[in-house]
C-alpha cells in the first residue's frame, strides 16, 4: 500500500454543511428533502439513524428530525439516498 500525501480534510467544512442542512430543514418544517447520496444502502441507513437519534450534533435534539434511507431505483449502480425532515421538538423539549 502506498501512502497518499496531501492536506488533512477539513472537518469544519463538513460540520458547517451539516448545520446548514439542518437549518434548511427547520426553515421548511414537515417537508422531506434529499440530504445526501451514498454508494450503499447500509451507509444511507446509518446516516438516517444518526439524524433521527441526534448523534449528529446539527440534528439535535433527538426526535426533532425524521430520516429515511431509500435505494435509488433510477440508478443502476445501487446508489442510495438519505431523506429527512424537521418535525419539531419532542414533547418534553417543546415546553
Amino acid at each position: 500500500m502506498q501512502p497518499a500525501f496531501g492536506p488533512l480534510p477539513d472537518d469544519l467544512r463538513l460540520a458547517l454543511e451539516l448545520f446548514d442542512t439542518a437549518q434548511a430543514l427547520r426553515d421548511r418544517r414537515g417537508e422531506w428533502a434529499l440530504v445526501q447520496q451514498h454508494s450503499k444502502l447500509s451507509l444511507a441507513s446509518n446516516q438516517a439513524h444518526r439524524i433521527r437519534t441526534g448523534k449528529l450534533v446539527a440534528f439535535r435534539p433527538a426526535g426533532a428530525f425524521e430520516a429515511k434511507a431509500r435505494k435509488n431505483r433510477d440508478k443502476a449502480n445501487g446508489e442510495s439516498e438519505v431523506w429527512a425532515r424537521f418535525v419539531g421538538l419532542p414533547p418534553m423539549e417543546a415546553a
